[in-house]
């Protein structure tokens, strides 16, 4: 039986992103070990359109076209975390030595901003008829775009926030991503 089409969400329950490892044309898409953004609080994905009209005989439209040009993502989360940034960011953590302290260098090199996958989890969901058990978002391809990483002020909790942009990527699969409404719990992948 086919999984329903439709569901009332509440909450979102787990964000893990992945820095992809490689990515060319004719061959999968490969990604290093998922890390958990921690304490997400909230996700959004919005649709960036690129549309056209033709016009003529006066300015009548005669057609018109439209598609999906990349998708904006945007997500708040609760726990400052290092492996976050340093996927966000790129391959800047510095090892521990031997006082136990991690650092993440910002801006020593001139390196392009890296890709990464990212994945959300929302399992509280209602729907009618046809159970779900949960709605897994995938982005296979996305880069920073903007965002508040570390933030802080007296007297309130502070949470990092991030925004990416995906796009298609070079290998498989070749779509953004993707939005599955599963009846069998999986959760998101390692």
């Amino acid at each position: 039986m086919a999984a329903a089409g439709s569901a009332i969400t509440f909450d979102v329950a787990d964000c893990k992103i992945a820095a992809v490892n490689a990515d060319a044309s004719g061959s999968a898409t490969t990604y290093q070990s998922s890390v958990d953004v921690p304490g997400i609080t909230e996700v959004s994905l919005e649709p960036n359109f690129i549309t056209n009209e033709l016009k003529g005989d006066g300015g009548v439209v005669l057609a018109k076209k439209g598609k999906i040009d990349r998708l904006n993502f945007s997500c708040t989360y609760g726990e400052l975390s290092i492996d976050v940034l340093d996927v966000l960011l790129g391959d800047t953590k510095a090892a521990a030595g031997s006082s136990d302290a991690e650092t993440l260098t910002l801006g020593m090199t001139d390196a392009s901003l890296p890709y990464f996958r990212i994945q959300f989890l929302i399992n509280d969901l209602q729907t009618s008829g046809d159970s779900l058990a949960e709605v897994i978002v995938t982005l296979q391809k996305a880069q920073l775009t903007g965002g508040t990483l570390v933030s802080g002020s007296t007297d309130a909790f502070n949470q990092p926030t991030f925004t990416a942009e995906a796009i298609k990527p070079a290998g498989t699969p070749v779509q953004f991503g993707q939005i599955q409404f599963l009846e069998t719990a999986t959760g998101l992948t390692a």
